[in-house]
């Protein structure tokens, strides 16, 4: 028997890879692709299709611009509604640094996040060495814009309502696995 919390979900992933190194890449791209189905031998009645792309290019002999890009599409089918699960958030790491965790899209009226059917998010990066610190092959500064926003039905987009965040980040490799931080401020609000 399929209890109310059961579903079963077909799931297709394709993915490509070619960066030039696995933790601090100058050069290359991935690309992921996933689709997901939840079959109607379930409670749940959904489709969700996501699509990332990181890039790195050189941008000098030390610098290197990272680009990214993030849609994400969900909806219910068979008059069902998109589990709220599965809906997308964003803001805060992650996503849109410089907004708070879960602000960005549709809020319930006592402000907490909604989620939503569709998201769209990017980023580019500058990101170098950190020269200041003598040995720091292990360490990177970088310098971001990241945009996006969360909207509720996929019938609800307008570019108008993306938000954009700028800020400065510091990333270290350390033995025990890596250690970021960040500032940012919104400045598309």
């Amino acid at each position: 028997s399929i209890s109310e919390r059961d579903e079963v979900v077909l799931s297709v992933n394709l993915s490509e890879n070619n960066l030039n190194d696995y933790m601090y890449p100058t050069e290359g791209q991935r690309n992921l692709l996933g689709v997901h189905l939840a079959l109607p031998l379930g409670d749940y009645r959904y489709f969700d299709i996501n699509a990332n792309h990181t890039s790195y290019k050189p941008f000098s002999s030390d610098l290197t611009l990272k680009l990214t890009a993030d849609l994400g599409i969900a909806k219910g089918y068979n008059g069902k509604e998109l589990p709220f699960f599965k809906r997308y958030f964003a803001g805060g790491s992650g996503s849109v640094r410089g907004f708070g965790n879960k602000t960005l899209g549709p809020l319930y009226p006592n402000n907490s996040a909604k989620g939503g059917e569709l998201s769209i998010l990017g980023s580019a990066s500058i990101i170098g060495p950190a020269y200041f610190f003598d040995n720091s092959d292990n360490m990177r500064m970088s310098a971001f814009i990241d945009t996006g926003n969360i909207y509720e039905k996929t019938s609800n987009i307008k570019l108008n309502d993306l938000r954009m965040s700028a800020g400065i980040g510091f990333a270290y490799l350390s033995p025990i696995g890596s250690i970021g931080i960040y500032w940012s401020t919104p400045i598309l609000k």
